[in-house]
């Protein structure tokens, strides 16, 4: 049987997924994110969907990957797109992929790009774009981090994170014990970084789908609410964060994870030496300068000086200046 959702127009959107609980999450936001006025109708099964499209036609199909090529092949639909898990297909069988375990404003953003024929022109677009300035800059893991406090550093982590979002997908974790979620993070979301970490230890199969959903969006930037209590934080070991962000980057569909990291993080150091660079602010104060001294040695005293060789140091409200080659952050 198949469930709809009528939005008051002739045109058919249909979706096909075998995944039950992730299908029925994604009808039920899917047809407020999308451009244009649809009558939707959900399947689960592929033989109900082609039963249903031999007595009319759907603009648009969007099937998990587990059908059938052929059943594909021969739904009636103007135009098939396919959820895929793999986050790097762009095409199977000649129909444009989606990525399924994203937001849901990310895929109907996908979707909307395909149905507008600009997703080649976006692409172009990026690719234009200085190597140096997207390869370098927008991939892998980014760390900020300052022993100085209340110099700004959310705000920059927040700015370089929405910067890089324009070109890949990118995540923000906020690891503060004071973080100030409802200020930064004015959407709601029912999940933090709490949930998330309780998730990881039932050692589920659908760790995409789990983050996925428990992301908010803040312009192109997905991130993952904050921990209310700094207790909280402070008993999560730092294997258990290297874990959490290994798994991020298997299973997700980003590319670059930021992390905003206070002095409550336990293993901060191995956290650190982790990251392919990190941000370091400061304020050109003797206080502050004794400061940033301090933890310097210390990264060096403990053998963690690797962490110096990818750091960037950022004057709060001045210039970058960098201990590597490549270019900063301008």
């Amino acid at each position: 049987m198949s469930e709809e959702k009528l939005t008051g127009a002739p045109v058919i959107f249909a979706v096909c997924d075998t995944q039950e609980e992730y299908a029925e999450q994604l009808f039920g936001i899917l047809p407020e994110k999308l451009e244009g006025d649809y009558q939707f109708h959900l399947f689960h099964d592929a033989g109900n969907m082609k039963e249903y499209l031999e007595h009319t036609s759907a603009e648009v199909i969007l099937l998990g990957e587990e059908c059938k090529e052929k059943t594909i092949r021969e739904a009636r639909a103007g135009q098939k797109i396919i959820l895929t898990e793999d986050p790097n297909r762009r095409e199977l069988w000649g129909y444009p992929c989606v990525f399924r375990y994203q937001p849901v404003g990310r895929i109907a953003g996908k979707i909307n790009r395909i149905l507008k024929k600009e997703e080649k022109k976006s692409r172009v677009r990026i690719r234009d774009e200085p190597v140096e300035k997207t390869v370098s800059l927008v991939r892998g893991l980014i760390g900020v981090y300052s022993p100085i406090h209340r110099i700004g550093k959310t705000r920059f982590a927040l700015q370089l994170g929405q910067k890089i979002a324009k070109h890949v997908p990118v995540l923000y974790i906020n690891m503060e014990g004071y973080a100030g979620g409802d200020y930064y993070f004015k959407e709601s979301t029912d999940k933090d970084l709490g949930d998330l970490l309780y998730c990881i230890k039932q050692e589920q199969d659908n760790y995409g789908l789990k983050i996925s959903m428990m992301a908010g969006q803040l312009g192109n930037l997905d991130y993952i609410k904050p921990m209310k209590n700094e207790q909280d934080l402070r008993a999560v070991s730092g294997g258990e964060w290297l874990s959490l962000l290994d798994l991020i980057f298997e299973k997700c569909i980003y590319e670059t994870v930021i992390l905003d990291l206070g002095d409550a993080v336990s293993g901060l150091y191995d956290v650190l030496k982790k990251c392919s660079r990190v941000y370091t602010l400061y304020l050109n104060e003797e206080a502050a300068q004794a400061k940033l001294r301090q933890y310097e040695e210390n990264l060096r005293e403990t053998g963690y000086a690797s962490v110096l060789e990818h750091t960037v140091k950022k004057q709060a409200g001045g210039n970058t200046k960098r201990t590597e080659k490549t270019g900063a952050i301008q």
